[in-house]
């Protein structure tokens, strides 16, 4: 993507200099919009055309494998439900809230569904499907050499569990060695509205205690609403990983941050292997 870099959000250090690299994880470690695009097919067979979710248009003529326009819309609407749904009390948990979101998504839709196919999306080999972008484990097992590596998500533990279980050494981040993991109950159920800043909060807290300062905390990440804008919004270095995000129509997106000054990442790398390659060079040279 040619677009310009923000003015950083703070003067940035030399990577050298940080001691902790925080991540969020699904969307910048985790791939998941095609697999869930996967799992929700049997719905979309029964879609009758036309529909704005069988629009098989690619949303970009210049991205090889650009996902097509009724993909997108259809995950904009998966967004929306999936929300809506962890804004609500009680709070349920992450398989519980999956097949909710199919519930609703089959009514939404107006198509026939079944208990047993929320059941299976709701089920834990759907998040156990979701794997790891190619070349990130390797990255994260290098960086570790260099940070104390930190996985931040609003995603509860129970999810966790399934995509990092450091006791059985199973999942795709299974053996994968972090220095503290934050999850969705570490925010608490009052800070839901805000928990993109509340996830950033605790790090910073967390890191002080161990006697780490704020500006030596550097964040990755992909998303630009859920991690860059908050990461700016506290005052934090963060590095954008562009990732999957032109593929599924984010273009416009990262113009309009840039444009709003939303964002203050102070580098920016196709992938999380870039990065550390970015890395090693840097301690190369110091």
């Amino acid at each position: 993507m040619a677009l310009p870099m923000p003015k950083p959000t703070v003067a940035p250090l030399s990577l050298p200099e940080y001691k902790v690299i925080s991540f969020d994880v699904y969307g910048t470690l985790i791939e998941y919009k095609a697999q869930i695009l996967a799992s929700f097919q049997p719905l979309l067979s029964r879609l009758q055309s036309p529909s704005p979710y069988l629009d098989p248009t690619p949303s970009s003529s210049s991205i090889p494998g650009a996902a097509s326009v009724g993909s997108i819309e259809f995950l904009k609407l998966f967004q929306r439900h999936e929300d809506a749904i962890k804004l609500e009390k009680p709070v349920r948990r992450f398989d519980v809230l999956l097949a909710e979101i199919w519930r609703r998504m089959a009514q939404d839709l107006g198509v026939p569904s079944s208990e047993d196919e929320a059941a299976a999306f709701g089920s834990s080999a759907t998040v156990a499907s979701w794997p790891t972008f190619p070349g990130t484990v390797d990255a994260l097992r290098q960086l570790s050499n260099r940070y104390k590596l930190v996985a931040l998500s609003n995603i509860d533990r129970f999810a966790w569990s399934i995509t990092a279980d450091p006791a059985a050494s199973r999942g795709p981040l299974g053996d994968v060695v972090w220095w503290k993991v934050f999850t969705a109950e570490d925010f608490g159920e009052d800070v839901a509205t805000r928990a993109d800043d509340a996830k950033l909060e605790c790090l910073m807290d967390y890191a002080t205690e161990a006697g780490i300062q704020k500006d030596e905390i550097l964040h990755v990440a992909q998303s630009l609403g859920h991690d860059q804008a908050p990461a700016k919004r506290l005052g934090l270095s963060s590095v954008w990983l562009v990732g999957d995000g032109p593929r599924w129509g984010k273009e416009g997106e990262s113009r309009m941050a840039l444009e709003k000054e939303l964002v203050g990442y102070a580098w920016r790398f196709a992938d999380l292997k870039e990065f550390e390659q970015e890395v090693e060079k840097a301690f190369d040279h110091q």
